[in-house]
C-alpha cells in the first residue's frame, strides 16, 4: 500500500514537472552544448558561488521589504544594463515598474515622516494602507521576481556544474502503469524551495507592520521600520563585502523565520481582518454575527497560543466555548471559556472580554473585531456575563464632558445674578 502511495506521488511530481521541460525544448530554451570557448567565457563572467549567494541574497532582502527589494533590483539591473539590451530585460526591470515602485515608496517615507509629529490615530489608517501594499506586493514578487530570481540562480550553477545539470531520472527508471515519463532534472527544485523561503521572511517581515497598526505611538513605529531597514541594510552591506557572507547570515534568518512562522502567521491573520474592518467599515458591519461573535484570543486560552482566530459559540446547554480550527483548514476544536465574574469591555476600537479574577485584577480574554462595536449589550447577554464596561478612555471624555456642563451651568448662573 505504501508502495502505491509513493509511486503515485512520484508520477503525479513528474507529470507536472515533464511539462515544463518540453516547453523548455519546445521553444528552443534547451539549448545544444556550447563550444569550448563560450563555456569559458560564461564561466569567467559568473565566479563558483557568487551567483547562488546574489540569488539568496536577492530573494531574502526582497522577502523582508518586497516593493523596495523588487524596485531596487530591478533598477539596478537596468542601470548596470547595455542600453541596446534594455527591452529585453523582465518587467521588474523596466522604468514603468520600478519607477511607480520608488514613488509608492517616496509617499510612504513622507508619510512616517510627517506621522511622528502628528498623533497616531491619525496616522493608523494610511499605516492599514500600507498593510494591504505589502500583501499585494509580495503576492506579486512571489509570483514573478522570485521564480526569475530562482531560474537564474539554476541556470548558474548549471554553467558552474555541468556534471550536476544531467543529473536526472532515467525515462526507463520510473515506469507507472506501463507509462514512461520524461528525464526529470532535479535542479528544478530550486523554485519552489525559493519560494518557500521567500514566504517564510516574507511572513516574519510582514508582521512588522501589523505591530505598527496595533502601536499607539509614532515614534514606536519608527522604531519597528527602522529595525526591519537596519537587517536590510546589513544584509547588503556583507553582500558588498563578502557575497558567501551575505548568503550564510541570510541562511540564518530564513531559519529564524521558519521558527517564528507559526507566530507570525496568526499576527498577520489578525492584522489583516482587523485593518479591514476599520478601512471597511460597512462591509464588516454586513458581515457582523453578534449571535457568534468572531474573536481571537489574548494572552492564553486553555492551550492555544495568543491571537487564535474563532468565534464564540453558545452550546445547547447555555456554556460558552471558543471554537476554532486548527490551521485555519483543518478540524474544529472548542475550548470552554473560564468561569467566574466576566464583563465585555468597550474599547476605543473593538470591545473585548475581560474577566476579574480578584477586586483589583481583571484580565482580557478575548478581543473581538471592530465590526462588533455596538453589539456589546448583546454579546454580553448570549455570553451571560455580568455587564457592559466603557473604556477607561471614554469614562474619562465622559468625565471631562460632565465637568465642562457643570462649569458652563454654574458661570451662566454666576451671569443671571
Amino acid at each position: 500500500m505504501k508502495s502505491r502511495i509513493c509511486r503515485a506521488i512520484l508520477a503525479i511530481a513528474l507529470m507536472a514537472i515533464a511539462p515544463l521541460q518540453a516547453q523548455e525544448v519546445e521553444r528552443g530554451t534547451a539549448a545544444p552544448p556550447a563550444p569550448a570557448a563560450k563555456v569559458e567565457a560564461k564561466q569567467e563572467k559568473y565566479i563558483p558561488g557568487v551567483a547562488l549567494s546574489q540569488g539568496i541574497t536577492e530573494i531574502t532582502g526582497v522577502a523582508i521589504s518586497p516593493l523596495l527589494g523588487v524596485s531596487a533590483v530591478g533598477a539596478w539591473r537596468y542601470w548596470h544594463t547595455d542600453p541596446a539590451a534594455r527591452a529585453d530585460l523582465p518587467w521588474f526591470c523596466q522604468p514603468w515598474a520600478w519607477g511607480c515602485g520608488l514613488a509608492l515608496l517616496a509617499l510612504c517615507f513622507l508619510k512616517d515622516s510627517l506621522g511622528t509629529a502628528m498623533p497616531g490615530v491619525l496616522k493608523k489608517p494610511f499605516d492599514m494602507v500600507e498593510l494591504f501594499e505589502n500583501k499585494a506586493s509580495a503576492l506579486v514578487a512571489s509570483a514573478a521576481f522570485v521564480p526569475f530570481v530562482a531560474n537564474d540562480m539554476m541556470q548558474h550553477f548549471k554553467a558552474e556544474h555541468p556534471e550536476a545539470a544531467g543529473t536526472a531520472v532515467p525515462a526507463a527508471a520510473v515506469s507507472l502503469f506501463g507509462q514512461s515519463f520524461a528525464t526529470i532534472d532535479f535542479l528544478w527544485l530550486i523554485v519552489p524551495i525559493s519560494i518557500f523561503a521567500f514566504l517564510l521572511v516574507w511572513i516574519c517581515s510582514h508582521a512588522i507592520n501589523v505591530l505598527i497598526i496595533l502601536s499607539p505611538f509614532s515614534t514606536l513605529d519608527a522604531l519597528l521600520k527602522l529595525v526591519r531597514s537596519s537587517v536590510l541594510a546589513s544584509v547588503v552591506l556583507m553582500y558588498v563585502v563578502a557575497p558567501w557572507l551575505a548568503a550564510l547570515a541570510c541562511l540564518v534568518i530564513i531559519a529564524l523565520a521558519a521558527w517564528l512562522a507559526p507566530s507570525a502567521m496568526r499576527l498577520a491573520i489578525f492584522g489583516s481582518r482587523f485593518a479591514a474592518d476599520i478601512l471597511l467599515p460597512g462591509r464588516g458591519r454586513r458581515r457582523a454575527a453578534p449571535e457568534s461573535p468572531h474573536a481571537f484570543t489574548l494572552g492564553r486560552l486553555g492551550d492555544l497560543p495568543a491571537r487564535t482566530g474563532g468565534r464564540v459559540v453558545i452550546l445547547d446547554n447555555g456554556s460558552a466555548v471558543f471554537r476554532y480550527r486548527r490551521m485555519c483548514f483543518l478540524e474544529e476544536r472548542s475550548v470552554p471559556l473560564p468561569d467566574g465574574h466576566k464583563l465585555v469591555a468597550k474599547g476605543l476600537l473593538s470591545p473585548s472580554l475581560v474577566q476579574r479574577k480578584e477586586a483589583d485584577k481583571e484580565t482580557e480574554i478575548l478581543l473581538f473585531l471592530p465590526r462588533y462595536r455596538g453589539h456589546e449589550e448583546m454579546i454580553a447577554g448570549r455570553m451571560k456575563c455580568n455587564g457592559v464596561r466603557d473604556h477607561a478612555l471614554s469614562r474619562g471624555f465622559a468625565a471631562v464632558k460632565g465637568w465642562l456642563k457643570d462649569v458652563l451651568r454654574s458661570s451662566k448662573r454666576i451671569a443671571s445674578t
